[in-house]
């Protein structure tokens, strides 16, 4: 099965998300849109795992979640990756406690890499990833659309676990299971 460990997102901001992407749609853009109600923060990305090895995994999560405590995080600007004049990834932003996020995500990497995931060799970035583009023609003309959505604001949301997910790809899109969360408490002092 396909694993991954992620940050869920409440639903106004999937509804906020949609807003978006429609907006983006109605102005022509040709991507592959990432489904709305299954999008989400990906701290790391596992590929195919055993069905034996969820639990091991979920008790790494344990360890690497202990003492994070709850984040505030918020949806907020857009942009493209690599670059706006080359785009291949249309994404909104996350601010707000980026740097425990990063801690955190740090925290879940290194807990991958001890049960033998390979290291992600790119810095984290927090992103949602809006839509993917195969061959973007210049008649669609990104950098204008990227430009129209680049202030957007979605709102805030208390991020107070982390998820282990399953990815299952379906005809229509992959279709995104929970197999177990992790509470981010904080450490009792």
């Amino acid at each position: 099965m396909r694993l991954f460990i992620a940050i869920e997102l409440p639903p106004e901001i999937k509804q906020g998300i949609a807003k978006v992407q429609e907006q983006l749609r109605e102005s022509g853009a040709n991507a592959g849109w990432a489904r709305s109600e299954g999008i989400h923060l990906t701290l790391k990305f596992l590929g195919e795992v055993s069905e034996e090895r969820a639990s091991g995994i979920m008790a790494a999560l344990t360890g690497a979640a202990e003492g994070s405590g709850k984040l505030n995080l918020e949806v907020a600007g857009a942009g493209a990756f690599p670059n706006g004049k080359n785009p291949r990834v249309l994404w909104l932003g996350v601010t707000g406690d980026v740097e425990k996020l990063g801690s955190l995500q740090a925290a879940v990497e290194n807990a991958m890499t001890g049960l033998g995931f390979e290291r992600e060799e790119r810095t984290f970035s927090p992103h949602l990833t809006l839509g993917r583009i195969k061959f973007p023609k210049p008649r669609d003309n990104w950098q204008q659309k990227i430009e129209s959505i680049r202030d957007v604001k979605l709102g805030g949301f208390e991020a107070d676990h982390i998820s282990l997910m399953r990815s299952e790809l379906q005809r229509d899109g992959a279709v995104y299971t929970e197999l177990g969360k992790i509470s981010l408490v904080k450490r009792k002092t």
